[in-house]
């Protein structure tokens, strides 16, 4: 199984990722991507992740007959707004006392341009479509290619759950065009704590007329400022 093809900035061997950060993985044979959590780390020998849980939406109850020793896992995770990922090898997998994974520790750690377009600051509000949830927030910085989107938890809700390469829906209404414009993109990165949630969507086939109402909006807004 390959890693995706993108844009790299570097690559290192030094993982830049906290015992108990969330981390995402794939395995090789299963179309699904998987949550877990890093609980230990050997420098330079092994990682020890959490296995993870199947999704209640997968056509399979168990990854356990996957899990054996020398089958490809990629993994992703976020530091400070940057995606990094890396492949590597399970080790071992072990179901007592915990059910944990011992992944090789990886060869090279890659670190992707999320953002290879200049964004333009704005705050236009918007309906976030998620899991078919709406979310209401606003667009903080948009370009041709892509946005950040910011959702706020109110008082007594949940901030929704997503993915790295999820697809999300926006709707929102740019100054002087009276009909909302409606775009679909994939999460490129996220961060949230209790209080809020960033995502960076890259979009995906915008239509032509909505890349020149973009770029009269941006165009408008550099002027101005």
């Amino acid at each position: 199984m390959e890693a995706e093809n993108l844009d790299y900035l570097f690559t290192e061997r030094r993982i830049l990722m906290e015992l108990g950060s969330e981390v995402q993985i794939q395995i090789e044979g299963v179309a699904f991507r998987f949550k877990s959590t890093l609980v230990g780390m050997e420098s330079d020998e092994c990682l020890i992740i959490k296995t993870p849980m199947v999704p209640s939406n997968a056509p399979f109850t168990s990854i356990q007959h996957k899990l054996f020793p020398g089958i490809q896992i990629v993994a992703r995770y976020l530091y400070k707004g940057t995606v990094f990922g890396f492949q590597s090898k399970l080790i071992k997998a072990i179901t007592s006392p915990l059910r944990l994974l011992f992944v090789e520790y990886p060869k090279i750690i890659e670190n992707y341009d999320l953002r290879s377009e200049e964004r333009t600051d704005c705050f236009l509000p918007a309906i976030i479509e998620i899991w078919n949830k709406k979310e209401h927030g606003a667009i903080v910085d948009i370009s041709e290619r892509g946005c950040r989107c910011l959702i706020k938890a109110l008082e007594g809700k949940i901030l929704p759950y997503i993915q790295i390469d999820e697809r999300i829906t926006l709707r929102c209404q740019f100054p002087g065009i009276e009909d909302d414009q409606v775009v679909s993109g994939n999460v490129k990165n996220f961060s949230r704590d209790k209080q809020e949630m960033i995502i960076g969507i890259e979009f995906h086939e915008i239509a032509t007329g909505l890349k020149t109402i973009i770029d009269q909006y941006v165009s408008n807004i550099k002027q101005f400022s």
